[in-house]
């Protein structure tokens, strides 16, 4: 779980919209890509070696008749994984001119490296990668977190998602790695005595299931387990920017002219439309963490 700066409390009515938000989108997302999920899961199930119909495994555990199960399927996703493993795959950071840039590459190269090295990053690639060769789909993620237990320094890490099929993602993202997605969410199913002891002041209601999905409804709760959402959203904002005297452009959104007077003169400014990245952690009920504000622009999940 990252731990980015903790942003002002919402208002109860704020709290209630951002928690059907979250499950308008995740349901809107499941209902778009249930087909797709439940082919998935299926070549997950083959994988494994469950690989009989069910038909068949009923009739012949009934005349007690052997089902031999000769699976070849992992050889083939290794051919793929196996070069993916071996290969040396890492970022790398390009200068753009042979000036100032390649000094500032270097720095930035050693710290990716670092990141990438305090995490190993190669397993969580490798493993994403496996993932998107059996049945389709592979995550990873960025997040932050405290250096140490006594330490207020947080560092850098990348981190694997072990069930790809627990990320639910906006349906109007395109792009291959999903940064253009204004909403992702990850989910999870907790015990309910485990959900008592992680957020004991949280409330036990069960979640209707809505009345108009089909016989695979999601469920946001059982007789057993209440499930919790990771819900990162993207929110518009409009910035004010400053184009000072030496070419360089600062933001001045919300700046008193007293603020003002201590910049270099600026001689220009321009409205951006931009926006900043939120983590709530919810049930289908009430949020039970957040906001957090996250450091960047894209939400952490690819």
């Amino acid at each position: 779980m990252s731990k980015p700066a903790a942003a002002a409390k919402l208002k109860e009515g704020d709290a209630a919209a951002l928690v059907k938000e979250a499950r308008d989108n995740i349901q809107d997302s499941y209902e778009h890509e249930r087909d797709n999920r439940d082919e998935a899961a299926r070549d997950l199930t083959f994988l494994s070696g469950d690989q009989w119909p069910e038909s068949v495994r009923r009739e012949r555990e009934a005349s007690r008749r052997p089902m031999l199960t000769i699976n070849r399927l992992p050889q083939f996703v290794r051919q793929i994984t196996n070069d993916i493993r071996q290969a040396d795959i890492a970022i790398k950071v390009v200068p753009e001119d042979d000036e100032t840039d390649p000094e500032l590459a270097e720095i930035f190269d050693g710290l990716i490296r670092q990141i990438q090295y305090r995490s190993s990053a190669h397993h969580v690639y490798s493993t994403a990668a496996e993932h998107q060769a059996s049945c389709g789909i592979g995550w990873f993620r960025l997040c932050t977190d405290y250096a140490d237990d006594m330490a207020f320094d947080q560092e850098i890490k990348i981190k694997g998602v072990k069930n790809p099929l627990s990320v639910y993602c906006d349906p109007g993202a395109v792009l291959p790695d999903r940064s253009d997605a204004m909403w992702i969410a990850v989910t999870e199913m907790l015990p309910k005595s485990t959900f008592k002891r992680r957020y004991p002041k949280a409330q036990e209601t069960d979640i209707e299931t809505p009345a108009n999905t089909s016989d695979r409804p999601f469920y946001w709760s059982t007789s057993d387990s209440i499930r919790i959402c990771e819900y990162w959203r993207k929110v518009r904002e409009t910035k004010t920017l400053g184009l000072m005297q030496d070419g360089k452009t600062v933001d001045i959104t919300g700046m008193s002219k007293q603020d003002l007077a201590f910049l270099p003169p600026i001689v220009r400014t321009r409205e951006c439309e931009t926006h900043r990245v939120e983590q709530y952690i919810v049930s289908g009920n009430e949020i039970l963490e957040g906001p957090i504000k996250w450091a960047g622009k894209y939400i952490p999940l690819i």
